[in-house]
């Protein structure tokens, strides 16, 4: 493996050579089909590019009622839907559910060993990619059964699996590194400057990482060498969404930064926080979470266009679903894409219907016409999992 000095030349070359063609590309339909089937949410973000839209859904848009609730512990990740299976991450353990039923089907960790989960599962073709407990393991899904297990000194991401199987990436601290799928092995790994918090965005010939030190990477996705790397003025704990060639991202310095495809700045634009949950893309708007308010802003400039308070301090990541964006907070919110009615920020009617579902609502996912949330609520000890429905 090359030395960091070795690897820090390899990425000014890389940057040096550039790609050409450097235009604005929104292809966010494209990035989030790319999932597989567009209705489930079998990952962090809802694909490899963490797009955070399903455009081929079809979401409640009148009100919700409650499918099942169930006692699931203390949230610690997004909710993950493949097929009939709906996942729950819950700091000590990772659940898995029926999604008609809301009843569980097995636990990665039923002795309760005191392991810790911090990040959602990756779901490919019948297995389930789990990160926790300094272990990756990849799992039947249907079973529970651990096929494979690979451990780290440290593990600090979600898995994310390449374009069409092609390869599992996983980061481990200050590793970033790519596995193969069936067995685990390692087929190439780097080390960065930073720990690496949330899970890499995959977007051929690009693995794009964000670290806590402020610096973006990009990394082959077949070898791992350096494309380049831009450092922000401040830590980063927010997952990068790659559209097209444009990453954006969420620094400590309260801005969402879009970056092209050498690096460089395109825009900045404050928020007032770090939408460290995620930033969703879609039809050419960029929707962050700025820790009280979700923010709509302009996906090629960076000019805001609207935003709308949430009520509660803490991560709200969007989920967009046709033309309705879901966001948590003291109520769910289902908002009008384009933000309601009225001129630049100056907006009334951007909800379709609030719900108040008897606490915080939690970071959301959507699969087949339905919602799945985690709410801190005062009835299941605390936290339950819930299944929205379409009133």
């Amino acid at each position: 493996m090359p030395s960091r000095r070795q690897f820090i030349a390899s990425i000014g070359t890389a940057a040096a050579a550039g790609f050409s063609g450097c235009s604005f590309d929104s292809g966010d339909g494209d990035a989030a089909n790319a999932a597989g089937d567009e209705t489930d949410w079998p990952t962090a973000g809802h694909d490899r590019q963490h797009t955070r839209y399903v455009p081929a859904g079809s979401g409640p848009r009148t009100g919700v009622t409650e499918r099942w609730r169930v006692d699931a512990g203390m949230v610690s990740a997004e909710p993950v839907v493949s097929g009939d299976t709906v996942f729950a991450t819950v700091g000590s353990d990772v659940r898995a559910f029926d999604v008609e039923s809301g009843q569980e089907r097995w636990s990665l960790d039923p002795g309760n060993r005191g392991a810790t989960y911090w990040a959602a599962p990756a779901v490919y073709d019948g297995t389930a990619y789990i990160a926790g407990d300094d272990l990756v393991r990849a799992v039947d899904v249907a079973s529970g059964e651990v096929q494979w297990s690979r451990e780290y000194d440290q593990l600090t991401a979600a898995p994310t699996v390449g374009y069409e199987g092609s390869g599992l990436f996983v980061a481990a601290g200050e590793l970033i590194a790519r596995l193969d799928r069936e067995t685990g092995e390692t087929e190439w790994q780097r080390r960065v400057f930073g720990q690496v918090r949330q899970p890499v965005a995959v977007n051929p010939p690009f693995v794009i990482a964000a670290t806590e030190g402020g610096d973006v990477y990009a990394l082959g996705t077949s070898e791992g060498d350096g494309y380049w790397r831009t450092a922000l003025p401040d830590s980063v704990d927010c997952t990068p969404t790659m559209v097209g060639r444009t990453i954006y991202v969420g620094c400590f310095d309260g801005k969402v930064y879009a970056l092209g495809q050498r690096g460089q700045r395109r825009w900045s634009t404050a928020i007032g926080g770090f939408a460290k949950g995620g930033i969703g893309v879609a039809n050419g708007t960029v929707y962050a979470d700025g820790g009280r308010e979700l923010h709509a802003v302009a996906a090629d400039s960076g000019e805001k266009q609207w935003r709308v308070g949430v009520g509660t301090i803490g991560d709200h990541p969007p989920v967009i679903v046709g033309d309705t964006v879901y966001v948590g907070g003291d109520r769910l919110r289902a908002l009008e894409a384009g933000g309601g009615i009225g001129v630049g920020r100056f907006r009334v009617e951007a909800a379709r219907f609030t719900a108040d579902l008897g606490g915080d609502v939690g970071p959301l996912s959507f699969a087949n016409g339905a919602l799945y949330a985690h709410v801190s609520d005062d009835s299941h000890d605390g936290h339950s999992f819930v299944r929205l429905d379409a009133e």
